[in-house]
């Protein structure tokens, strides 16, 4: 009787026991119906980085280099383009797909007949004079950054500058350009873009950071002044995520 009773308590004993645990991450997924699912899909591609762009033109015509004659204050005009000893071309617009919101404001000064800077990007427009006599301004909006080689007339705004210091703020239509110029007989021009762009520096070169990455589009406009046309070029950037990449554009 005590054998009996001892053996029943083994067999108790024993099939208390739990089976060994399994890692449960070692186990494939099993989808609601019971079978096997699939793995999980690859996290997608995030994040940011730099891209380095450098506009060259190794062939300018002598009349992009020269002035093209006197302004009405009698200094010299500005020529259409000042290339660098190494080809840089200065004052171009860059545009990169995916480019962060654009500045949200720029001046432009008028003194000696000439508007300064030349070309620059911004959702508004502050207008000023350094003269000491009365001036006049007409803004035109010429076309839409999507499409710079497609400028069009379109009615001109009129802009009085009184008095040297006197300035005049414009809200820009989202992705317009915009020409500013003098209202004289060989109006001195300055470009505006009201979109995310950039402008080239003295050397021909710029930097847009927090560009999201892959493939992007660029676009180099070199806008018509001087009595010279336009200019353009278009390529494509790589971007990946925390680095810097280079591009080097041709005009």
């Amino acid at each position: 009787m005590v054998i009996a009773r001892a053996a029943l308590l083994v067999i108790v004993a024993c099939s208390s026991k739990q089976p060994p645990k399994v890692d449960d991450a070692s186990r494939p997924p099993i989808a609601a119906d019971g079978a096997l699912a699939d793995a999980a899909p690859a996290p997608k591609v995030s994040g940011v980085g730099e891209v380095q762009i450098r506009i060259e033109w190794k062939t300018v015509p002598t009349a992009m280099r020269a002035s093209p004659g006197r302004t009405a204050c009698n200094t010299p005009r500005p020529a259409a383009v000042a290339p660098t000893t190494t080809w840089g071309i200065p004052d171009v617009v860059v545009f990169v797909d995916g480019t962060p919101d654009t500045k949200p404001e720029t001046r432009v000064v008028l003194a000696d007949c000439v508007l300064a800077p030349r070309i620059a990007a911004a959702a508004t427009l502050v207008v000023e004079s350094a003269l000491d006599q009365p001036a006049k301004l007409v803004l035109t909006r010429r076309g839409d950054a999507a499409k710079p080689e497609a400028l069009v007339e379109a009615k001109p705004r009129t802009i009085q500058l009184p008095i040297a210091g006197h300035a005049v703020r414009v809200a820009l239509e989202p992705g317009g350009i915009y020409q500013l110029a003098t209202a004289t007989k060989d109006a001195e021009l300055a470009w505006i873009v009201a979109a995310p762009a950039g402008i080239t520096d003295g050397s021909g070169g710029l930097t847009l950071r927090d560009i999201p990455v892959g493939a992007r589009a660029v676009t180099a406009w070199l806008p018509p002044r001087s009595g010279q046309p336009a200019r353009i070029a278009r390529g494509t950037v790589t971007v990946t995520a925390n680095a810097l990449v280079e591009l080097t554009l041709e005009l």
